[in-house]
């Protein structure tokens, strides 16, 4: 059978599809190559040839009855040496960089065994496509006019349980970049409907990405955007948490924006419900970085948590801790003077007292001098905890790497810290009337 009924039959088969990109291997026989360029038509070419197979793309060309195409790379490579097919076949794809590499197909039916076993590892690591021309046998020798195209299967249809396994063990160990490429790259790959399931985790894991970094907005977005879609079999009993996670994201760049504005900035503070899903995405972050055993991080989290809560405290007393009007607060609390020079005494402080800038201004208040503060005014939060224990065990954390020192927290000293931010987030709920457990809830990133 001569090879235009061979082209005839094997274009039959292949119907319309074609090639943005094409990489072949050099044989002796150029059948193959010959159909694959004549039926794909693909836009970009590229040849592995070893020094025996140099004139392979010029034979191809007379057997499709074309010229050489002067933009076909050319590779030399070595068969007995995997590493360099490795660099020739990274070169060609830095050269089509462009191109996606799904789109990319790499021919596994000639060259050299070990060429064809590199250039499918090759292609397993980088994403490409892979096909392979099937043929009937008589004789060990190729029957003409059976050539049909395959596509080999992915080896994640059979295997990927065991990456989701792993993707599903790095996201329950906050480990949620990890969790996403691995779920991305599951969805890329495997069939419906398991494609849809990873995809939505790849999506689930990305916004808690984006949420970690106080990237609100995204997080908000991302979120809204898995939730607009029918849930996947895994995330539909956690549905319920996920709306809510999403409304408090809402709510919270609503704060942050209310934040950014002066004249809004001290009523937002003082509004309970304004402070809840930011100390939220604070406490819940520091939880996860403690099972992480990353106490550093940990640590200035709930420093951060601390602040939180003396700010809205302050707020409530119409006190700005950013820009503090301390006299009109004195004249509500005439004595207030001499009750925080009591309490700076206690606290093991040089009295100081509430006393202006020249200027008159006050400086931003911190967050120990918040405490003071508060205790001075009576305020309920202070019930259980003296300014002098939060002084004191919160030296471990100024000594932190991450703060003021140059050490890391060892645990006993994060968990010494962490005694005082329980007992004043006890008391901060109980004042509020609201459910610690609850909030808690809400805030820790749902499980797969």
């Amino acid at each position: 059978m001569d090879f235009s009924e061979q082209l005839r039959l094997f274009r039959e088969r292949v119907g319309d599809r074609r090639a943005a990109a094409l990489i072949l291997t050099g044989t002796g026989q150029t059948d193959t190559a010959a159909l694959l360029l004549a039926a794909l038509q693909p836009q970009r070419v590229a040849f592995l040839l070893t020094p025996e197979t140099s004139t392979f793309p010029e034979r191809v060309a007379q057997q499709i009855g074309q010229s050489p195409d002067l933009n076909w790379l050319r590779k030399t490579v070595s068969y007995t040496d995997i590493n360099q097919v490795y660099r020739e076949l990274r070169a060609i794809i830095e050269e089509w960089s462009a191109v996606p590499r799904a789109d990319i197909l790499v021919d596994l039916t000639g060259g050299t065994k070990m060429m064809s076993v590199g250039l499918a590892k090759a292609a397993y690591v980088l994403g490409l496509g892979t096909i392979y021309i099937e043929s009937d046998y008589q004789q060990n020798r190729p029957v003409p006019g059976t050539q049909r195209l395959l596509d080999p299967p992915d080896p994640y249809e059979v295997f990927g349980d065991l990456e989701a396994n792993e993707a599903a063990r790095a996201f329950n160990a906050h480990d949620y970049p990890s969790a996403a490429r691995i779920y991305a790259d599951l969805a890329r790959r495997v069939p419906e409907p398991d494609r849809a399931t990873y995809a939505a985790l790849a999506q689930l894991a990305q916004a808690y990405i984006y949420w970690e970094a106080f990237d609100l907005n995204a997080a908000a977005q991302t979120l809204q955007r898995l939730l607009a879609q029918p849930l996947p079999e895994p995330l539909r009993s956690q549905a319920a948490v996920l709306q809510q996670q999403q409304k408090a994201l809402a709510s919270l760049v609503q704060t942050i924006r209310a934040m950014a504005q002066p004249a809004k900035a001290l009523a937002t503070l003082a509004n309970l419900d304004a402070v809840l899903p930011l100390l939220g995405s604070l406490h819940a972050n520091a939880l996860r970085r403690e099972a992480q055993q990353r106490y550093d991080t940990a640590a200035l989290l709930r420093y951060r948590c601390l602040e939180l809560m003396s700010q809205h405290r302050l707020a409530t007393h119409g006190v700005l801790a950013e820009e503090p009007d301390l006299d009109a607060l004195k004249r509500r609390v005439p004595d207030l003077d001499q009750r925080y020079r009591l309490i700076e005494r206690a606290a093991g402080f040089r009295e100081r007292g509430l006393q202006p800038n020249p200027n008159g201004t006050y400086n931003p208040i911190t967050l120990l001098n918040g405490y003071m503060l508060l205790a001075a005014l009576g305020d309920p939060l202070m019930q259980r905890v003296q300014p002098a224990d939060i002084r004191n065990r919160s030296r471990a954390r100024n000594h932190s790497i991450l703060a003021h020192g140059f050490r890391q927290i060892a645990a006993a000293e994060y968990r010494d810290f962490v005694t005082v931010v329980e007992q004043l987030l006890d008391q901060f709920f109980a004042i509020g009337q609201r459910s610690r457990n609850e909030w808690e809830g809400l805030y820790r990133f749902v499980t797969v």
